[in-house]
């Protein structure tokens, strides 16, 4: 057993205040990680994906160091068994992969001579009675533990190591080991603005953010409810407990890389693969590019090399992660990354770095629903929807779409732009879908009609409301439901594979039956009265 957990006051090194998961997924998330490459190149672009065996990570580069696994993988695709540990067919340059297994959310380990075997949190009891030290198995704890021993054998053997650790908390089930279980008993969580808004339609949520089990009328009553179940109370005191119980584990890892003379000449590395929405904008879990799903802490610390306290605000993504490591550590690679070198910049001494022109990407997974071009400010999400432009300074709430307000035009054509050609190069997943790259000319608002509570465009097709119409206010909001507005798009709609104008409309019966055809083209695709 190791020294008791203790909170660990030390200055970071650096810290990345944008950057982003490349796809909001554990799995390609994971897999762009270790190979710099985008997910739908490596093969595991969606969960429970395999990542290709003749792919290079990062660990297949450091020659002359030891290298470990240890955690969660999630890049063997769906195996037998979910708590195979040490796949040796599949190392991908690792070379100790002894408590490394592949999927599942564990709650305790226990090693014997024969293996390590994962228990869940129904099988708590084998591990808090007949005098057994519940943290020495719950599986936080276990981990870390097993890093220090790794580390701590390197060193004593004079060999150069690098370890990815891989916590699987804080995830459900939503459980944690006492003290923790009751540590933020105290707390009251309240409903996060963004969800209040969400579920009143005001403003409304993109079509790739939508939201089926709320309507506006019934809000409050379901505000109410949330806010009075004991149930959500109590997993949003778990989960803050797993997240205490990480940071006091890095606490006794870095206390002990102080203790034993290596801090210095160790980089340590802080980040995730996602994050999980936990309320915001009516959401509870992840895979859409909103900041609470997309953006994961980065933190590089290296002491007497990077500078403590410096911050970079220039967008980096999960993809520019093993390029990164690898310039940090001096290493020379072959590997054709997708990501780029952020070590320069780390590396520099002033406080503040922000490139404010570098553009980042990201794609969704499986869904296909969008894909996203980011910048330290602006974010850009092109899906079936019209596009959706967020300035992330005067909206951290990702609340406003600004991609036809006139203050943003060239923001908005730039990330547009740099986006399309990203798809093409990454060939990013929404290619295989139908989608807008470009706002359509005739728009009905989404959002509630000013003036007229708990209304909007969709009503008017309902006998009661369609003579609002006559109404200024409601035809301007509603051009498209009050027949005010139905004429084709100048520009170009993805269809099938290609960017299509609405002349040729008529050239495929396919293309018309494309929710983006109809609202980009209502003209040529017939819907307009002559």
């Amino acid at each position: 057993m190791h020294s008791q957990i203790q909170p660990y006051n030390f200055l970071i090194g650096v810290l990345f205040n944008n950057f982003y998961s490349v796809t909001p997924l554990c799995t390609p998330s994971r897999a762009s990680f270790v190979t710099g490459l985008y997910p739908k190149k490596t093969g595991a672009w969606k969960n429970h994906g395999q990542l290709r065996k003749k792919f290079k990570t990062f660990a297949n580069e450091l020659q002359g160091h030891t290298t470990g696994y240890m955690g969660k993988l999630h890049l063997n695709g769906k195996t037998k068994s979910s708590s195979d540990f040490g796949d040796e067919t599949r190392k991908f340059g690792f070379s100790n992969i002894d408590f490394q297994y592949n999927r599942g959310h564990w709650k305790y380990f226990n090693q014997t001579e024969d293996g390590v075997k994962a228990f869940q949190w129904k099988d708590r009891n084998k591990f808090t009675q007949n005098g057994v030290n519940e943290t020495e198995h719950y599986a936080t704890d276990f981990l870390f533990d097993r890093a220090i021993d790794f580390i701590d054998k390197e060193t004593k053997n004079g060999n150069k190591f690098a370890l990815m650790l891989s916590i699987a908390d804080p995830h459900d089930p939503n459980a944690v080991r006492p003290p923790y279980d009751t540590m933020f008993d105290h707390f009251k969580f309240r409903i996060p603005k963004t969800a209040r808004k969400a579920m009143r339609g005001n403003p409304s949520l993109p079509d790739w953010a939508a939201i089926d089990d709320f309507s506006p009328e019934l809000a409050n009553d379901q505000i109410a409810e949330m806010l009075s179940d004991p149930t959500r109370q109590k997993n949003m005191q778990q989960i803050f407990g797993m997240i205490k119980l990480v940071d006091d584990n890095i606490g006794k890892l870095l206390n002990y890389l102080d203790q034993s003379g290596l801090r210095r000449n160790t980089i340590v590395v802080f980040t995730s693969d996602h994050g999980d929405l936990m309320g915001e904008h009516a959401r509870q879990n992840k895979g859409v590019p909103y900041k609470t799903s997309a953006q994961v802490p980065f933190v590089i610390s290296w002491p007497g090399t990077i500078r403590k306290r410096r911050r970079i605000e220039t967008a980096y993504t999960s993809v520019d992660f093993a390029p990164t490591i690898l310039g940090l550590m001096g290493v020379k690679s072959d590997i054709d990354f997708d990501g780029i070198d952020a070590s320069t910049e780390v590396l520099k001494r002033k406080l503040i770095t922000n490139n404010k022109t570098q553009i980042r990407f990201m794609t969704d997974g499986k869904k296909k629903n969008w894909a996203a071009a980011v910048t330290n400010r602006y974010k850009l999400v092109l899906s079936r929807d019209e596009p959706w432009l967020f300035d992330l300074h005067s909206d951290p709430d990702e609340l406003q779409n600004k991609f036809r307000d006139p203050e943003y035009p060239e923001i908005g054509e730039q990330l547009r732009l740099a986006l399309l050609d990203a798809m093409t190069k990454y060939n990013f997943v929404l290619k295989q879908k139908s989608f807008l790259p470009d706002a359509p000319v005739c728009w009905d608002s989404k959002d509630e009609i000013e003036g007229w509570d708990n209304r909007f465009c969709q009503d008017l097709n309902l006998p009661d409301y369609s003579p609002a119409c006559e109404w200024d206010f409601v035809n301007a909001t509603c051009p498209r439901a009050c027949e005010g507005c139905c004429e084709d798009t100048v520009g170009n709609v993805w269809l099938f594979g290609a960017m299509r104008t609405c002349d040729e409309m008529n050239t495929d019966e396919r293309f018309c039956t494309q929710q983006p055809a109809i609202q980009f083209c209502p003209k040529s695709c017939g819907l307009c009265d002559e």
